[in-house]
């Protein structure tokens, strides 16, 4: 199951389909267990207060007062860079294990243990190689990473950290053109590979690149043909302990790391994070944690499989080595199923696509039995309390059984998914809200907070507000506009881009996230849009495209959507992409031409019926009659990478989709559907 999760290429919220309605009614029993044992003291009715009426500036109330740039400081208060986290971790755990590797002997698989020592002193060789042997210069030298998630990786990162390196991130899912591109414009002196398979294509590209001095990797092999290339294991090798270098000085506002944003609208920019950025996200994430009574041992364990170039993985990992917790690394999706029985992680960063995942395959079984399926709908409104215990033994056994609390972040989550896992788990689960540009830090919920569809208050390192949409309804008068976010967390800009850097950071020091957000009664936040995907149609009305998508994806017909409209015209069309298992389940074709999917999809019944189920739901949804899709085009091939239409998180190329479906789209305004099939 978790296979088919990884490799999913869906769009960035994947709804799930089920006919089990969501009822959000009669927790008591899980509202009451996190009452008793994760209540933060947050009131729920008043999460973030107004600290600023003339800007209308909001923080979390706990924090309304504080200094936000100084007041995470007295967590872990010895730790001012990122090269000071294994230490912390080495005297939290007292030299417990940190490190696990995947083990077999015979038929038994186990979990080998290094202690934080024996990482801090691999850590080590690896900085003070690179600053005594290579040359590197702390706060200015430049090290690429590209491999999957593995304790090597770990390393060579926690090395750069300590003598001050600059490390580059790339997604091993990167093909050699972004590789090459990003090297070209980012000139480090190191490139780390996990194997040298990953760049045998333009091997010669990288050894002729004059301002490569080595290539490291990290996998055992013999590379002795070229001077070049150095296998880990053979630095380690070369090296004693009287060979670790003294740490230079590191200021915490250098710049620890680039990381790549997904490029939804373009060409990947490259941000440029601080140590103390990340620092200012990781302690504040535990200070929100631990306050909730989220701590040991509920961070004892943790299965890194999200990958580490992501911001996300990475203030997680942080956060995990500052209070000394054991940390595993899956390096494939095929292979995380395995990892999760014998890790057993008591917590777990996940995004909403692992879940709905996992929610879609449950609720296909649970369907296909009407005593299974009124058993499913009594355990999820705990009816009684004890038959939760029992239905969803197995979705617990996914996770290996000792998960105990939970994150999920990057793209929002559903109300019935998040209720089903609430339920099914027991644990509490949070829903974060970041970016790149903010170290990640930006909103989390509340664990006591049973509600839906928020994402909960500014976490204790930064302070939101909104602001007007020009052109728009979303004004912060009424409490809508961009979120805007404020902090110690806040990046240093887009490296080589001070254009770009000065749109997202104003002269205040507020970054402009492209997100529009509304403030709920509660004082929670909600986002409803995005600022850069909005278009206008010839009546003057704006279409945030990406919240019809989020309705109209939740047709069991389909798979994938791209909602996208013309300033000419009147209303909106779509372009979907139908789920290939569930059409040839529910639909037989009348034409004897049809050989494949493709051929499928040309099918106008097909259409008629999909085009039908589409307009239901923006009934159901009360959409506005130009929200509501004219026409649509079904088209066969799923959005993935290869085919530049999503970026490595899985979100939609927009800028590239509507070039790629230009043509498509002006064809359907020919005909509006609605008329024809007199359904409007």
């Amino acid at each position: 199951m978790f296979l088919n999760v990884l490799k999913s290429t869906r769009t960035q919220i994947v709804l799930v389909r089920s006919t089990i309605p969501f009822i959000q009614t009669r927790t008591f029993r899980y509202k009451a267990r996190m009452q008793q044992f994760y209540n933060d003291g947050i009131d729920l009715n008043q999460q973030s207060v107004e600290i600023n009426s003339t800007e209308r500036i909001r923080r979390c109330s706990f924090y309304k007062d504080v200094d936000l740039y100084s007041f995470y400081k007295t967590t872990c208060p010895d730790v001012r860079t990122l090269g000071d986290a294994l230490r912390e971790g080495y005297i939290i755990s007292k030299d417990g294990p940190c490190v696990g590797t995947f083990e077999t002997s015979g038929s038994t698989n186990f979990i080998k243990w290094l202690p934080y020592s024996k990482v801090m002193e691999q850590s080590q060789y690896i900085g003070s190689y690179l600053l005594s042997k290579l040359k590197l210069i702390p706060m200015k030298s430049k090290v690429a990473i590209l491999s999957a998630n593995s304790p090597e990786y770990l390393f060579v990162e926690q090395g750069c950290y300590k003598y001050g390196f600059i490390v580059i991130s790339l997604y091993s899912t990167y093909d050699a053109k972004t590789i090459l591109s990003v090297l070209q414009r980012t000139q480090p002196e190191i490139l780390v590979v996990d194997n040298f398979e990953r760049i045998q294509t333009f091997q010669n590209e990288l050894l002729n690149n004059d301002s490569i001095k080595e290539i490291i990797v990290l996998n055992d092999g013999s590379y002795n043909q070229n001077s070049k290339i150095r296998s880990l294991s053979s630095i380690f090798k070369s090296m004693k302990k009287t060979d670790i270098c003294q740490r230079p000085i590191v200021c915490p506002d250098s710049i620890a790391t680039y990381i790549l944003t997904s490029g939804t609208t373009g060409e990947p920019k490259i941000a440029m994070l601080s140590h103390e950025n990340l620092l200012a996200t990781a302690k504040g994430h535990l200070i929100r944690l631990e306050q909730a009574n989220i701590k040991q041992p509920e961070l004892e364990r943790h299965c890194s499989f999200l990958p580490m170039a992501h911001v996300y993985e990475r203030f997680m990992l942080l956060q995990g080595l500052l209070r000394g917790t054991q940390l595993v690394f899956c390096p494939a999706p095929e292979k995380l199923q395995n990892y999760l029985s014998l890790v057993k992680p008591t917590q777990a960063s996940v995004v909403p696509r692992v879940l709905n995942k996992v929610y879609d395959g449950v609720m296909t079984e649970v369907n296909k039995s009407t005593i299974k399926r009124f058993l499913v709908q009594q355990a999820l409104r705990e009816q009684p309390s004890f038959l939760s215990r029992i239905a969803f033994r197995k979705i617990k056994h996914l996770f290996g059984n000792e998960i105990k609390a939970m994150i999920t972040g990057s793209a929002p989550i559903t109300p019935d998914v998040m209720h089903f896992f609430r339920i099914a788990l027991d644990i509490p689960i949070m829903e974060g809200y970041g970016q790149t540009e903010s170290a990640g830090a930006g909103t989390s919920t509340h664990p006591i907070d049973m509600t839906y569809g928020t994402i909960g208050s500014p976490v204790p390192t930064v302070e939101i507000k909104l602001v007007d949409v020009p052109g728009t309804d979303y004004r912060c008068e009424y409490n809508r506009g961009e979120v805007c976010i404020r902090g110690p967390t806040i990046f240093k800009g887009y490296y080589g881009d001070e254009e770009k850097t000065r749109e997202a950071i104003d002269q205040d020091g507020w970054l402009h996230t492209g997100d529009v957000g509304e403030w709920t009664s509660t004082g929670a936040l909600k986002i409803i849009d995005r600022t850069k995907h909005i278009f206008k149609l010839s009546q003057g009305k704006y279409i945030a495209p990406e919240r019809l998508e989020d309705v109209y994806v939740r047709s069991r017909w389909v798979s994938q959507i791209f909602v996208d409209g013309i300033s000419t015209e009147q209303s909106v069309v779509a372009v979907v992409i139908p789920d290939e298992d569930y059409v040839r389940k529910h639909f037989k074709s009348t034409s004897k031409n049809v050989t494949s999917f493709a051929d499928l999809c040309k099918d106008a019944k097909l259409n008629e019926i999909i085009f039908n189920d589409l307009y239901k739901l923006a009934e159901k949804y009360k959409l506005k009659s130009y929200e509501t899709l004219s026409n649509i085009y079904i088209y066969p091939e799923l959005f993935s990478q290869n085919n530049g239409l999503l970026t490595v998180t899985l979100k939609t190329r927009r800028t590239n989709a509507r070039q790629h479906f230009e043509p498509i789209i002006k064809s359907l305004y020919d005909v509006d559907r609605r008329k024809v099939n007199n359904i409007e």
